[in-house]
């Protein structure tokens, strides 16, 4: 699985871990729904939790529209796992527990990763560096504040 690529002390790292894990644990849970296209919402939201507690842990607002513009950029990936998936467990039998594997594998790993992208991106703008990650191609989440709202300890 993916992890942070920042100098982010072991406090910190600890704190995004429990956040990132239990959000991919939902997404995983929620990517085995046999129903296709059911598993969509709540794996968006189970991610745009944990969006925002990150952005918590960084003592960072993140409003739920901020999160899921966030999200929008990992939208473009989960829509071809939904594709691939959907066709798959519309298929009686052998096609429903594939597209149940390739849904939640698939639900797993977009999480995890997006998770430690906006983990590093949320510890950069909280050292008032720039993001270099998913938030930076982001011209509303610029626009939205949350570099302002940063309040140092």
């Amino acid at each position: 699985m993916a992890k942070s690529k920042t100098d982010m002390p072991k406090e910190l790292k600890a704190k995004c871990h429990a956040a990132i894990h239990t959000a991919t644990v939902a997404a995983g849970a929620s990517g085995l729904i046999p129903i296709p296209v059911a598993d969509t919402i709540p794996i968006s939201s189970a991610q745009v939790v944990m969006i925002i507690a990150l952005g918590k842990i960084f003592d960072l607002t993140i409003s739920e529209s901020v999160a899921k513009s966030i999200l929008s950029v990992g939208l473009a990936q989960q829509v071809g796992r939904e594709v691939v998936s959907s066709v798959l467990k519309g298929i009686p039998g052998i096609g429903t527990v594939a597209g149940m594997a390739v849904g939640a594998s698939t639900a797993v790993t977009i999480t995890e990763t997006l998770g430690w992208l906006v983990a590093d991106d949320f510890y950069r703008i909280s050292q008032g560096r720039s993001p270099e990650g998913i938030i930076d191609s982001i011209e509303g989440i610029r626009n939205s504040g949350i570099f302002r709202r940063f309040r140092r300890k």
